[in-house]
């Protein structure tokens, strides 16, 4: 066999394989994708699968809604965006997310952490609640300056309870990801006020829910930017983080499908 038909041989080898996986290389894009903290861990577990899968590329950055709200007003494009829904229908009502491509992605509930195995105070009333923190000495939260859902729903029941002043030199703010419970598990702080599934999921930390009246759910919208350079690779992965392929590490995360 000569190098020509070698040479045409191994293209179709090449060719065959963009067609059986759904893409070829003149097809493939690089995602831009901008998150709230939410959906952190699913986004960064199911990368490598949608990028083997599609082709595609994912340039991944995640922060808190306020930020996202700084960047996305300021005119910085994204191909794909994942905010609270109250944020996804400001953006579409200013033509910053294409109108009719949201999704539900995950719906989360906020509480406290404690330490598991002894004594759990009662939250299930306004009292108990204002009991149980002033009784904390320590509690971790997540700055709500930068517009982080669990701290500036926190600060807004601390006001509601008229504690919000007897609290701050008790609370110690957090930037960026993490889960606080760990902090609570280690000893570090009596209490720490976040998502639910970021405290279910810490060994050793116990989920106490906000009394009836404070509790609040928020939905996680998944949108394509109406300044995205692919349309149709940003809704590729809307559909693959909305589908089979994620809801393990939906599960595993201990989050709600939308």
């Amino acid at each position: 066999m000569n190098q020509t038909s070698k040479n045409f041989l191994l293209g179709l080898a090449i060719a065959a394989v963009g067609w059986s996986t759904g893409w070829t290389a003149s097809q493939a894009s690089e995602i831009k994708v901008i998150s709230a903290n939410g959906m952190r861990e699913v986004i960064n577990e199911t990368k490598a699968k949608f990028e083997a899968s599609s082709g595609h590329k994912l340039a991944i950055t995640v922060v808190e809604t306020g930020e996202i709200r700084k960047r996305v007003l300021a005119g910085e494009p994204y191909d794909v965006i994942m905010v609270p829904k109250n944020a996804s229908d400001d953006f579409e009502k200013q033509g910053k997310i294409a109108a009719g491509s949201s999704v539900p992605l995950i719906r989360v509930n906020f509480g406290l952490a404690v330490k598991d195995g002894g004594a759990k105070p009662d939250t299930s009333t306004a009292d108990g609640l204002k009991k149980t923190f002033l009784a904390a000495k320590t509690v971790f939260i997540t700055d709500p300056s930068t517009g982080g859902i669990s701290g500036v729903h926190l600060m807004d029941v601390l006001g509601k309870l008229g504690i919000a002043d007897e609290m701050k030199p008790k609370m110690i703010v957090q930037r960026g990801g993490g889960f606080h419970a760990e902090r609570v598990v280690k000893g570090e702080a009596d209490l720490a006020v976040q998502a639910e599934h970021e405290i279910r999921c810490v060994k050793g930390a116990a989920f106490l829910d906000y009394p009836k009246e404070f509790q609040r759910t928020i939905v996680f919208i998944g949108g394509i930017g109406a300044a995205s350079s692919d349309a149709g690779a940003a809704k590729s992965y809307l559909t693959f983080i909305t589908g089979p392929d994620a809801a393990p590490s939906i599960k595993a995360h201990c989050l709600t499908p939308g």
